[in-house]
C-alpha cells in the first residue's frame, strides 16, 4: 500500500485524524499526515484536490504544519517513518520557523507587452518549448514599474511579515508577478487591512489570497 503524504508536524498525542480521514505516523517527534492511496497517475480532478488543500488546511489550523503540494507519495510507512528520521532535525527546525506564522498572496496582474525572452532558440519547436520554461522563470525581466510596484508592495508590508518570496511568470495574457508574505497568524487582519489600501497603478490589477498554509516556504524541504 502506497500513501499520500500530506504534511509534516510535531507529534500529538492521538495518532489518528479520523474525522479528516487521515493516519498519522511518528518518528523522534515528529509527525506525517498520511492517506492511502493504490494509484495517483492520472490527474487528480478538483475535487480531488480541494479535498486534500482542505486536510491541509485543517491540520494548518490545529499546529505547526510543513504542508506538502499534492503529489508526494511514498511507498511504504517503514518509508515514511525513514523520511522522518533521516530529515528530523532540518524538519524541526523548519517546524520551528513556521509555528504560529500563515502566508498571505499577493499577485500584481500587468497585461501583455513585448518582452524579450533571452536566449529563445529559433526553431518552432525549440521556441514553444522555452516559452514555456520562461512562463516560470524568476528571471524574466520587469518594467521598471513593474518592478517598482513589487517592491513598493514588499515595502510596505514588511512590518506586517517576516519573509517575502517573489515568483514572475508571463502568458499570451501578460505577466504575473506573484508575492508571498510568511506573517504572524496574529498579524494576518492587520496584514489584510493594510494590503486592501494598495492603490496600483491602472495598468494593473491585484489579487490577494489567504491565510494560507505556508506552502511557499516550505518549498525547499530537502526528502520530499
Amino acid at each position: 500500500m502506497k500513501y499520500l503524504l500530506h504534511g509534516v508536524m510535531r507529534q500529538n498525542p492521538g495518532g489518528w485524524l479520523p474525522e479528516l480521514g487521515m493516519r498519522v505516523l511518528t518518528a523522534h517527534g515528529l509527525a506525517a499526515a498520511v492517506s492511502a492511496v493504490e494509484d495517483i497517475s492520472p490527474p487528480p480532478s478538483i475535487s480531488r484536490l480541494l479535498a486534500y488543500e482542505k486536510v491541509v488546511e485543517a491540520i494548518h489550523a490545529r499546529q505547526a504544519v510543513i504542508p506538502l503540494r499534492y503529489g508526494c507519495v511514498m511507498e511504504s510507512e517503514s518509508a515514511v517513518i525513514r523520511l522522518l528520521e533521516d530529515h528530523r532535525q532540518e524538519y524541526d527546525a523548519l517546524l520551528t520557523r513556521l509555528l504560529g506564522m500563515t502566508e498571505i498572496a499577493i499577485r500584481a496582474l500587468w497585461p501583455a507587452r513585448d518582452r524579450i525572452l533571452p536566449g529563445l532558440p529559433s526553431s518552432p519547436g525549440a521556441a514553444y518549448l522555452a516559452s514555456l520554461r520562461a512562463c516560470y522563470n524568476s528571471a524574466i525581466a520587469l518594467a521598471p514599474e513593474e518592478a517598482q510596484l513589487a517592491d513598493q508592495i514588499t515595502s510596505l508590508l514588511s512590518d506586517c511579515s517576516t519573509e517575502q518570496r517573489r515568483e514572475v511568470s508571463s502568458s499570451g495574457r501578460g505577466l504575473i508577478v506573484s508575492l508571498y508574505f510568511l506573517t504572524p497568524a496574529a498579524d494576518a487582519n492587520e496584514f489584510l487591512r493594510q494590503a486592501r489600501q494598495i492603490r496600483p497603478p491602472s495598468a494593473a490589477k491585484l489579487l490577494l489570497s489567504g491565510p494560507w498554509p505556508p506552502y511557499n516556504f516550505a518549498a525547499s524541504v530537502d526528502g520530499i
